[in-house]
């Protein structure tokens, strides 16, 4: 079959030999210049779809599409037993031409041969070249085409044909065809009156056709446009120019050509970027701060802008995102370098250095044979050039350190899955994932926006599995790209396998699990088993003596391990001394785990963590509820926890790791025998459930314990779990259960001779008493619990038992034992020096003076619990507080204050999920709201 030409650097046209084919309407050779221009590339439908509507999309775009694709066949393929041009292919369609079919590839090829032929230099076959590329062009490319692919298109080339011309006319000058071009340049300098290398090329040639004066005034023409328009001076080389020729250097007169920026003297310019990704999406505030940055020359030194973060992240694409947006500001080229940092063969910075040299125009030859000339060398060959470099992929300092200019007219982009200590940059960037919006945004852009925008809860599912990490998504859409009949939930019931999930990110030469191998790979025996081992225990993060104990480690030597897990990417430490994997990475991190450490090793880390836990809870209960008998019971210990200094100190480790010690408790459970130890743990949790409303967490690991101690005949533990069960349960109002379970209990706390626990239990069986209605029994229970905390010296438990009989009092409308047993609670709280507990202690007492009709006492009593619980964080006692002096102040005849009371605890009671205090504050606020 004859071979089919394509034309998209003009109108779109296409011949069979010499034959011009009919390609229809102009929708119809856009499909055809998206296809072209893909070069062999499969195109998805829905890439054709957006590239030619954009969001305006018509009805039955897919099957115009196809109708379209349709027409080309018959079109470009006449003879059908020869091989298909246009075939179906990965979701899409793609064009199988002969090499140099288009007049794009051959454009392409013809510069490249151009770069090859100056750096060997032989400049006029170089230009030569050149000039034919650009004498591909019959018009402006994809003329008349339609759609918002052919407009990007259309300015990417129409750059690309002003490099290639800029080059061109540089060449003309090193050969000496300064009058040749001068008014060539002069054309382009006035449509181009912002482009300084332009303006360095007029100059140049002007100066030396001995039109001196003319040169000066091209450059003030040229720095008057950019300060109009800009409001920027010329860079550096444009003004050593200018000064050159004021002073009539015979340098630059004699010498061949001024290159883009003003002096390259027959130098080449390198142009190492790679490609911009097409798809790149977000991160638009640190992408214009960084191009800002890179583009400000720095006064004494190069701008370095150092990225990094766990491999996946995005880091290179950034860099060369950034890179590109700026290429213009170093006119005197661009080198690139990928360093290979985590890879096990990694760049040598020497052999870097030759590539550099070359690309700089250094001949083999004259290359130095030791590494420190040649870094020497390349410091003084860019001294006076702007010239941007990014090192993408650094794995250390000593990689970097002999590839850094030291001039600051050149920038640096770095980027490493390392933090690079020591390196000091301009700027640091700890590239993290994206956010949801811009992780829907790139699935989108790959996948197919109509796709996404058809299952929008099956997009944002996967992308939680992927964890916003950018390759995984670029996987994913690619998978599904790949998969155009498949829905995107399918797609995602892949992902919902936590172990399959790693697996299943990869498609061709992309996996997570690859890249994440990288990194592992390059760590000491010693940190690659912390990295595993870690990601055992399932908590959101990990406390350094938490991972110390994990890792059986002094303090001191697992924080340098966890550094070392952070330098590496590998961990992050969101905080002093806390740390956390991503969440691929723990997968990646169990996985290894599973396979290199015996479930032995991994059950008894766990076991070292929840027994460091005990310890450390116990001091916490210790320094949270002074004088309390519990700690003094809960079992012996081999791991030490860190020291709590005080009060606040024990609250705060409370609320830190509560949520941790859960986790721990419960992925304990697994392990034989553990229950005991579990059972310990929630029992000195106590003090932290009960200020932030945290019971239903505790619920089922309670339950799996106490069946487990059942099973084992551990009373003990059996009563403790059963303690907390119980307490739980009756504080969510759940009675049913909670009265057999409290009662069980209290049987098995009895039978160990557990007081301290059988104390609690009573208070607990007294309170659901009371709450059934069932007075009198809480009144002998409440005795009992006085009884048990004198026995087992537990002035705390007395202190709170007093307190809440407050209202059993108030049930048998004896407001002045309330008002004693108020009274006595508040004068043992205070005496063990107790904010928690006078708070409690002060609003009991503000009942009972209600209940006596003491009213402006009883709002007094109310409003310092009220400033002490907010003083100390107390929360749980704000709903209800507000609500007693709602009531007080109703009681008093105070509608406007007792409505702004109930308000109060209105938004209070929603902010805590409080059913109770919500009903009552809006009860309240019915009642005194028309009395206002």
């Amino acid at each position: 079959m004859t071979s089919i030409r394509i034309t998209l650097l003009g109108p779109v046209r296409a011949w069979r030999g010499d034959a011009e084919l009919p390609l229809g309407p102009a929708q119809r050779r856009a499909v055809l210049a998206m296809l072209a221009g893909a070069e062999g590339r499969a195109v998805t439908t829905e890439e054709l779809i957006d590239g030619l509507w954009g969001e305006a999309l018509p009805n039955h775009a897919v099957a115009a599409i196809r109708n379209h694709v349709s027409q080309l066949r018959s079109v470009l393929e006449d003879d059908r037993t020869a091989p298909r041009v246009l075939v179906s292919a990965g979701g899409g369609y793609a064009l199988r031409l002969a090499p140099g079919a288009t007049d794009l590839t051959v454009f392409q090829q013809l510069t490249q041969d151009a770069t090859r032929l100056r750096a060997a230099g032989d400049p006029a076959a170089a230009a030569e070249r050149l000039q034919r590329a650009l004498d591909l062009q019959t018009g402006a490319p994809l003329a008349d085409i339609p759609g918002g692919h052919a407009e990007r298109q259309r300015e990417r080339l129409a750059q690309h044909r002003l490099t290639v011309l800029h080059e061109r006319l540089e060449l003309d000058l090193e050969l000496g065809r300064h009058s040749e071009v001068v008014d060539e340049l002069g054309g382009l300098a006035a449509r181009f009156p912002l482009h300084e290398g332009i303006a360095a090329l007029l100059m140049t040639a002007l100066y030396r056709t001995g039109r001196r004066s003319e040169a000066l005034a091209a450059f003030g023409r040229v720095r008057r446009a950019l300060d109009a328009e800009l409001g920027v001076e010329p860079t550096l080389p444009l003004r050593d120019l200018h000064e050159r020729i004021l002073r009539r250097d015979p340098a630059t007169a004699a010498t061949a050509a001024t290159g883009a920026a003003g002096q390259r003297e027959s130098r080449p310019v390198a142009e190492q970027l790679p490609a911009d990704a097409s798809e790149f999406t977000g991160r638009r505030e640190l992408v214009r701060s960084l191009v800002h940055l890179v583009e400000t020359p720095s006064a004494f030194a190069p701008t370095i802008v150092a990225v990094a973060g766990m491999g996946g992240v995005g880091k290179t694409a950034l860099a060369v995102h950034v890179a590109r947006r700026v290429r213009h500001r170093f006119p005197d080229g661009q080198l690139y370098v990928n360093l290979r940092g985590a890879r096990p063969d990694p760049m040598d910075p020497g052999a870097v250095l030759v590539q550099f040299l070359r690309s700089l125009g250094v001949p083999e030859s004259a290359v130095p044979e030791q590494p420190e000339e040649r870094s020497a060398l390349y410091r003084s060959l860019l001294a006076q050039r702007r010239v941007l470099v990014v090192l993408d992929d650094a794995r250390d300092l000593a990689q970097l350190r002999p590839l850094l200019p030291g001039s600051e007219h050149c920038a640096v982009l770095v980027t490493s899955r390392s933090g690079l200590l020591g390196l000091a940059p301009t700027r640091h960037v700890d590239l993290d994932v994206l956010e949801p919006d811009e992780s829907l945004e790139l699935l989108s852009r790959i996948a197919g926006r109509r796709r996404v925008q058809a299952e929008p809860a099956a997009a944002r599912e996967l992308l939680a599995a992927c964890c916003h990490l950018p390759l995984a998504i670029r996987i994913v859409a690619a998978r599904s790209a790949l998969r155009p009949e498949w829905s995107l939930a399918a797609i995602g019931t892949r992902l919902a396998d936590r172990r399959r999930r790693l697996a299943e990110l990869s498609v061709h030469d992309l996996a997570v699990e690859a890249c994440f191998q990288l990194s592992y790979d390059q760590l000491t025996p010693d940190a690659a088993q912390a990295f595993r081992l870690l990601a055992v225990p399932q908590t959101a993060d990990l406390s350094l003596p938490a991972a110390a104990a994990a890792l059986e480690l002094t303090e001191h030597a697992a924080l340098d391990v966890l550094e070392d897990l952070v330098h590496a990417g590998l961990l992050e430490s969101p905080a002093p001394d806390r740390y956390r994997y991503h969440d691929l990475l723990r997968l990646f991190a169990q996985a290894r785990a599973e396979q290199l450490d015996s479930p032995q090793e991994r059950s008894v880390l766990i076991l070292r963590m929840v027994d460091q836990a005990v310890a450390t809870a116990a001091d916490a209960y210790r320094a949270v509820r002074p004088a309390h008998a519990v700690p003094d019971v809960l079992g012996v210990v081999a791991v030490p926890g860190p020291t709590l200094r005080d009060r606040a100190d024990g609250r705060r480790w409370l609320d830190e790791e509560g949520g941790n010690l859960l986790a721990l408790a419960e992925q304990a459970l697994g392990i034989t025998g553990a229950h005991r130890v579990v059972a310990d743990l929630m029992l000195a949790l106590d003090p932290h459930l009960e200020n932030g409303f945290r019971w239903r967490a505790i619920l089922d690991v309670c339950r799996r314990t106490m069946r487990q101690a059942a099973d084992c005949g551990d009373a003990r533990a059996e009563g403790r779990a059963g303690y907390m069960l119980g307490g739980g349960l009756m504080q969510l109002g759940l009675l049913d259960e909670a009265e057999p379970v409290s009662a069980r209990a209290a049987d098995r706390a009895r039978e160990c001779r557990d007081l301290p626990v059988l104390a609690e239990v009573a208070n607990v069986c007294a309170m659901i008493a009371h709450l059934r209605r069932r007075t009198e029994e809480s009144f002998v229970l409440h005795d009992e619990t006085v009884r048990l905390a004198d026995d087992c010296g537990s002035p705390w438990t007395k202190a709170n038992a007093l307190a809440t009989s407050v209202v059993w009092h108030l049930a048998r409308d004896d407001a002045g034992a309330a008002d004693r047993a108020a009274e006595q609670s508040l004068a043992l709280f205070r005496a063990l020096d107790d904010p928690f507990g006078e708070v409690y202690a002060l609003h009991s007492a503000g009942r009972a003076a209600r209940a006596l009709g003491d009213t402006d006492r009883a709002i007094a009593l109310h409003e310092q619990g009220l400033t002490l619980a907010g003083l100390h964080g107390f929360l749980v006692f704000e709903p209800k507080a507000l609500v007693h002096l709602a009531n007080c102040h109703l009681d008093a005849g105070r509608p406007a204050e007792a409505a702004e009371r109930a308000e109060q605890a209105l938004t209070a009671s929603r902010r805590l999920y409080r059913q109770d205090t919500e009903t009552a504050a809006l009860d309240l606020l019915a009642r005194s709201r028309p009395a206002v």
